[in-house]
C-alpha cells in the first residue's frame, strides 16, 4: 500500500483509488506521481474530478496536472474537470476578472459543441446571479475571436 506520513491516509495500489484521494496534501502529490507511473490517465482524472468537486479548494494544488489530463482525455470527464475549475475560481476568485476569464475560456473551448454549451449555460446563469447579488465583481472581459480560420 502507498501511504503518507499520516497513518490514516492509505491508498490501495490496485483498482479504483479515487475514493481515498487527498489532493490537498503531500499525499495528493504522491497519488499524482503514482497515477502517472501507472499510466491510467482516465482513472487519475476521474479521481481528481471527484475530489475537486467535493472540495473546490483542492483544485489549486492539482490544477496544472488536471488541465493536462483533461486535454489528453477530453470528453465528458474533461468538461467536468473544467467546470470544477470554474467553480473553484468562483468560490475564491484571485482577482476581479478571474471568474469571467476562466468561464470565457471554457465557452470558447466548447463554442462549436451545442450540447456542452447548454451544460455551461447554467454556470453562466449562476455567475450572472452572483454578480447581480454583489457576491462577485461584475467584469467585462474583452476576448478575441478564437475560432479557427478555415
Amino acid at each position: 500500500m502507498l501511504q503518507s506520513d499520516d497513518e490514516e491516509d492509505v491508498l490501495p495500489c490496485v483498482g479504483h483509488y479515487h475514493a481515498n484521494l487527498r489532493a490537498n496534501s503531500v499525499f495528493g502529490s504522491a497519488v499524482l506521481r503514482w497515477g502517472a507511473m501507472r499510466g491510467d490517465s482516465t482513472e487519475m482524472l476521474a479521481a481528481l474530478v471527484e475530489q475537486c468537486e467535493a472540495d473546490l479548494a483542492s483544485v489549486v494544488e492539482v490544477r496544472s496536472r488536471g488541465d493536462e489530463l483533461a486535454d489528453e482525455i477530453g470528453g465528458d470527464l474533461a468538461l467536468r474537470w473544467r467546470i470544477a475549475v470554474v467553480r473553484a475560481v468562483i468560490a475564491d476568485p484571485p482577482d476581479g476578472d478571474a471568474v469571467r476569464e476562466v468561464y470565457g475560456e471554457l465557452v470558447d473551448r466548447y463554442r462549436d459543441e451545442p450540447a456542452r454549451l447548454a451544460q455551461l449555460r447554467t454556470l453562466g446563469d449562476e455567475i450572472r446571479r452572483l454578480e447581480a447579488e454583489g457576491a462577485l465583481p461584475s467584469a467585462m472581459v474583452a476576448r478575441s475571436d478564437r475560432r479557427k480560420k478555415t
